[in-house]
């Protein structure tokens, strides 16, 4: 079938506004070419992927679109997909939301915008969310819910997207935590559990990306307010509780259950740190996107007070 008029928006914001994706759009049109034109703008690319490939299906199946790529562009967009997805699956979802007239909003919208949206390390300011933002951020399903409107949910979500995102590839910094920050990290295979502890933010990240690394895990959180929600312990400090799935080459082969204690840092431009984590991995099948409400660790966290205002 021909790239419909709302595909090629979608195209566009998938290999264009995606910053990080146009070195792909290039490669596929240089491709189509067999490297005879020298293809330099995004423009160029487009027009000959749209004349030589001309069939939507058959460009986000070029080996040069990866299942990764595909799998966090619905997930930036808060569209849920089965745990045990395949690239076929990944395709199927994001046609079918090129073509509905919810995404035709959405991305004449993000068109009008685009100019303003960047991408910014996690800050304090983020909070407040910019229209391209809260276009993406609220999207679930239960944002009819007034609960969810709450700014430390919002916060809980933001950062949830942002911290997996980053450790999925391998970008957290020592200054995304403070000095003296904590991981519990708990493994529980079929077979055995085993615990780690570390007291520093260097330890931290080296035993989360070494974990990552060891396993090849995809951290896949539950976006929704249903996966995500912030809390306020007793001593001031934001907590962020959130759940998802676990995912291998090809195949969901567990859940995670974390839990985030946050600080704002007062010579870091005011921007929330990690304080504290905990984080437990299990190995099991997943049908669905597991919930806060399902969990056993986590439900005395829950019952923490919900701040109804803005976080000070």
């Amino acid at each position: 079938m021909p790239i419909t008029d709302q595909e090629k928006l979608g195209i566009v914001d998938f290999l264009v506004k995606e910053e990080q994706n146009v070195p792909v759009l290039l490669q596929v049109a240089r491709s189509v070419t067999k490297n005879i034109c020298d293809v330099t703008t995004t423009q160029e690319a487009l027009d000959y992927i749209y004349i030589q490939i001309g069939d939507t299906l058959t460009l986000l199946n070029k080996r040069a679109i990866t299942r990764e790529m595909l799998f966090r562009y619905l997930h930036q967009r808060k569209i849920q997909v089965n745990a045990d997805f395949t690239k076929g699956a990944l395709i199927s979802k994001i046609i079918e939301y090129w073509n509905s007239s919810q995404n035709e909003h959405t991305t004449t919208q993000n068109t009008d915008t685009y100019e303003n949206e960047t991408t910014l390390p996690y800050v304090a300011e983020r909070t407040v969310l910019n229209p391209v933002e809260r276009a993406v951020v609220t999207q679930p399903a239960d944002w009819h819910d007034k609960e969810s409107h709450y700014p430390i949910h919002l916060l809980a979500r933001k950062f949830t997207e942002w911290f997996f995102s980053n450790l999925n590839i391998q970008e957290l910094k020592i200054d995304d935590f403070w000095s003296d920050a904590k991981l519990q990290l708990r493994i529980a295979a079929t077979d055995e559990i085993n615990d780690y502890h570390c007291d520093s933010a260097s330890e931290v990240i080296a035993n989360l990306l070494q974990t990552k690394e060891q396993f090849g895990f995809y951290f896949n959180p539950n976006l929704t307010h249903a996966g995500v929600q912030g809390r306020m312990n007793v001593h001031g400090l934001v907590l962020v509780l959130a759940c998802g799935t676990l995912h291998t080459e090809p195949n969901c082969v567990g859940v995670f259950e974390c839990t985030f204690g946050l600080l704002r840092d007062p010579f870091a431009e005011n921007n929330w740190k990690v304080k504290t984590m905990q984080c437990i991995l299990r190995s099991q099948t997943a049908a669905l996107m597991p919930s806060l409400s399902e969990s056993e660790t986590l439900k005395e966290a829950l019952c923490l007070p919900t701040p109804e205002g803005e976080i000070t």
